[in-house]
């Protein structure tokens, strides 16, 4: 067994000298740590895992795209991480989205993402990068990962202001922001005519992204009808979608700066 303080997913990488997004091989990270990655044919499942003792199982849906396959399987290696000793886990489309609660599912999604989109090599990459989809898809490629998890890091390590909100019809599920976003800017709780997302969760239709916004769409601060946003959103599964929304303008990322500070 590896020494518990290798466990990190940083730490990994440090210690498979990785230096390049083509050199992170889940399976041989797995097999490190124990645990042994198969591709079978899953119904109503990406992955699952099966502990025993020191070994560990890791079967991964063959069906689903390589990018899928990668982060499932990263996914369930940051279960045996982290959750050890626990009953077995069977992860759904739906497990690999959760990112807002902090629960054994987030915290695997979190190490999954820590080790195919580390910080140090995806960081330069975004750097300076619009904040939209098209980016997002670009660098999804790069690192061979599914594109929630790259839009979460593309949010979390670009240059610009923005947030990440995932939603089905009738409620927020989570969100994510750029650390130049101040708190004082609350989502609202579900998706509001006027938003891409509204019309793609509600009538299906294909719209033309990115748009412009009217920023009370999204925002519940009482200076938001102030103030555009830039959104870019996409639908993932039939019932959640996916809104990156980018202050191309700052001024009102200024403004409430200014009203923290007072």
């Amino acid at each position: 067994m590896i020494p518990r303080k290798i466990y990190s997913a940083s730490a990994l990488l440090e210690e498979f000298g990785i230096s390049d997004p083509a050199d992170i091989k889940i399976e041989p990270i797995a097999q490190y740590c124990d645990a042994t990655v198969v591709y079978e044919k899953l119904e109503g499942c990406e992955a699952r895992i099966i502990g025993h003792g020191d070994r560990a199982i890791i079967t991964v849906n063959r069906s689903s795209r390589r990018e899928q396959q990668r982060f499932s399987a990263g996914h369930e290696l940051g279960h045996w991480m982290n959750d050890r000793g626990r009953t077995a886990f069977v992860c759904n489309e739906v497990a690999l989205c959760e990112w807002g609660n902090a629960d054994f599912e987030q915290r695997a999604n979190r190490f999954a993402a820590d080790l195919l989109l580390p910080q140090r090599l995806f960081g330069p990459r975004a750097e300076r990068k619009p904040i939209t989809f098209d980016t997002v898809k670009h660098l999804a490629t790069r690192f061979e990962v599914s594109l929630t998890a790259t839009a979460i890091r593309l949010v979390e390590l670009g240059s610009y202001p923005s947030m990440l909100i995932c939603c089905d019809k009738s409620r927020r599920r989570w969100f994510v922001r750029n650390a130049n976003v101040p708190s004082l800017l609350w989502p609202c709780d579900k998706p509001v005519r006027g938003s891409g997302a509204f019309e793609l969760l509600n009538s299906g239709r294909a719209i033309e992204m990115p748009t412009d916004v009217d920023c009370d769409v999204w925002f519940t601060h009482e200076d938001a009808h102030k103030y555009a946003v830039r959104e870019d959103s996409l639908k993932i599964t039939r019932d959640l979608v996916l809104s990156i929304l980018w202050w191309k303008d700052e001024s009102q990322i200024l403004a409430l700066e200014d009203d923290e500070e007072d």
